[in-house]
């Protein structure tokens, strides 16, 4: 008998359902086949991100030194306290512990311990060690460390602007840590724990780590020894001189290493001001290469060596001072009213005379002048390895007239910062080769591999017969009586500068940068120091009364530290004996009193504008040598 199949017979079901069955085993095999072939690594990463929990172990920071090995910014180990709430067995007890030795209040630490959901909270950031061992003998459940960097300046508030500080993530935010932050910040590891499915550790759980790798240490330029005598010198002047700031800059002129650099005021680095946020920016802004000033007579410097180099005129060249210059109609005032007289070059560069460096300016013309500016860098940043630089400010060349012509060549009408002033001058004194400042000598690896740092190649500016004819000028601009007085002994030279501050873009009345600028040794140099005085309020504020004697004060004491011996001494002393008696001269007429001091041998300085004198420094009846400056104030 013949069998009839039909839609519904179990032989077609049966064969259906093979079919069905066959495709679901075969979509089945493509999955896993996609998911654990395909995809595996990416899900293998997954799932151990899942099952497992990682506490970062930072990287230590690399360590800064000075250029004798001195350790000037290290690192010290605390530690993050973190609390997993699935793993704590008694909350209460957890958060007693935390409360007592951490200092943060009961309520937040039983909220951080208690709170279900949570995979893991921070308790708090960089607790010292004795914190973290105190937790762990009290076996508090649930609560874990992480390892934590925590810088710390050795020193203080020394370095405040040059080495600056880190945000609260070991992140350089000012100074050489900011700038050098890739170098010195490392990479940082992990230590992976395993847990179960709401976070608990596992009870047969393999810790694992990453090491983190150190970060690469800088070895500076600073000395340190020198920098702690700046910085003393710096405190003084800001105590007698009742200044609003201080600033000290020593550099090898020759190689532009910066040996030492202070701003005063300045705080602590391992109490930064961060509640404070006006007087952390204020005081951590490194102003000698952030701010620009008018410089003032230091910058006769750079105006008699392109007057020189141009043979525009002669050390024994004759000018004429009457106390001004009429330069397009405007009375140009030297700073000596009642002028100078005859004088040659020399002498002009001594008296530091206005209307000598008028002329000067005057006869090279804009295009000359400016060549020399521009190549000396004043328009320019003097690409120090250091954040924030500004540019000194020239103005336009086609809208310069002659009377700001005239007022460039004595420093006034231009703007500099002091860093790019100093770097201006040692092209000038180290035998016309420009230089770039710089901070960092070499970076080391923590494995000792080491990087060195070059600087750019010099150009040439000037002679070497020019810039030995400027050096000689300098020493006999603080030198008196043709020995070594400014320190005797030691072949020193200088050239000082007062220049007012402007506010709003007028003159502020009564407010003075007063400044000295000095090389050693004079004939070849090897150091230039600037010392600035912001805002003096003691009395004076001509550099050479203000700036010049902590200039002397510096020196002193880093022949002291380099064990620098002097050079004909007893013969200068012998010449700088002390024995000319100051006169009175409060109320007398200013012509009057001029002509008493040159008779017993003294130089002067007048502030005021009147005819009388109503004070006097130095103080009458005090002992002084040959050729010292008496301040006249009318």
């Amino acid at each position: 008998m013949k069998t009839n199949f039909s839609l519904l017979s179990i032989h077609k079901r049966l064969m259906t359902a093979l079919v069905v069955i066959a495709f679901i085993f075969l979509a089945l095999f493509c999955r896993l086949f996609f998911v654990q072939v395909i995809n595996g690594q990416k899900y293998s990463v997954r799932a151990v991100d899942q099952w497992t929990r990682d506490l970062p172990l930072e990287a230590e920071r690399g360590t800064i030194y000075d250029k004798n090995g001195t350790p000037l910014a290290v690192c010290q180990t605390t530690y993050n306290v973190y609390v997993r709430p699935n793993a704590v067995t008694d909350a209460s007890y957890v958060a007693k512990v935390l409360s007592n030795v951490l200092g943060i209040s009961f309520e937040k630490a039983y909220t951080l311990s208690s709170t279900k959901g949570v995979s893991e909270a921070l308790v708090m950031m960089q607790a010292s060690e004795e914190q973290m061992q105190a937790i762990v003998d009290a076996n508090a459940s649930g609560v874990y460390f992480s390892q934590n960097i925590e810088r710390y300046y050795p020193y203080g508030d020394l370095l405040t602007q040059v080495l600056g500080y880190l945000s609260i993530d070991n992140q350089g935010q000012a100074g050489l840590e900011a700038y050098y932050n890739n170098y010195l910040k490392g990479i940082n590891g992990k230590a992976l724990t395993e847990g179960d499915l709401i976070g608990r550790e596992l009870d047969d759980n393999i810790v694992q780590y990453l090491p983190s790798i150190a970060g690469n240490s800088l070895y500076t330029t600073i000395d340190l020894n020198l920098q702690v005598a700046l910085e003393n010198v710096l405190e003084v002047i800001m105590e007698e001189q009742k200044a609003k700031g201080a600033t000290g800059i020593l550099m090898n002129p020759n190689t532009g290493e910066i040996l030492a650099m202070s701003n005063k005021p300045s705080f602590d680095l391992n109490n930064v001001p961060r509640d404070d946020l006006a007087t952390m920016l204020e005081q951590s802004k490194n102003k000698s290469i952030t701010d620009v000033y008018e410089p003032g007579s230091t910058f006769k410097i750079l105006t008699i060596a392109a007057a020189l180099e141009e043979n525009l005129t002669s050390v024994n060249e004759t000018f004429y001072d009457p106390g001004y210059r009429i330069v397009d109609g405007d009375k140009i005032k030297c700073w000596r009213t009642i002028g100078h007289g005859n004088q040659t070059l020399v002498e002009g560069f001594c008296n530091s005379c206005n209307s000598v460096f008028m002329d000067l300016a005057l006869r090279m013309g804009t295009d000359t002048f400016y060549k020399y500016l521009e190549k000396f860098g004043i328009n320019s940043t003097t690409n120090i390895d250091f954040q924030g630089e500004s540019s000194g400010i020239l103005m336009p060349k086609s809208q310069v007239k002659n009377v700001d012509l005239a007022r460039i060549g004595f420093g006034h009408a231009v703007a500099v910062t002091m860093v790019g002033l100093l770097t201006a001058i040692s092209s000038v004194i180290n035998g016309g080769t420009t230089i770039t400042p710089n901070f960092v000598n070499s970076i080391v690896s923590s494995n000792g591999q080491t990087l060195m740092l070059k600087n750019n190649a010099g150009e040439r500016v000037i002679s070497e017969s020019t810039s030995k004819i400027v050096r000689d000028m300098m020493s006999q601009a603080v030198n008196k009586q043709e020995i070594r007085s400014f320190v005797p002994g030691y072949d020193i030279g200088g050239k000082t500068g007062t220049a007012q501050k402007y506010e709003n873009g007028v003159i502020a009345s009564g407010k003075y940068v007063s400044s000295f600028v000095g090389i050693y040794p004079a004939e070849k140099p090897e150091y230039i120091l600037l010392i600035a005085v912001d805002e003096p309020s003691a009395g004076a504020y001509y550099g050479s009364l203000v700036a010049a004697p902590y200039g002397k004060m510096f020196f002193e004491k880093m022949f002291e530290i380099l064990n620098i011996q002097p050079q004909n001494l007893q013969e200068d002393l012998a010449k700088l004996e002390k024995n000319i008696t100051v006169p009175n001269l409060v109320g007398l007429g200013l012509v009057t009193a001029i002509t008493e001091l040159i008779e017993c041998g003294l130089q002067y300085e007048i502030q005021g504008e009147g005819e009388t004198v109503k004070n006097q420094l130095l103080p009458a009846g005090s002992l002084t040598y040959k050729d010292d400056i008496v301040l006249l104030i009318t």
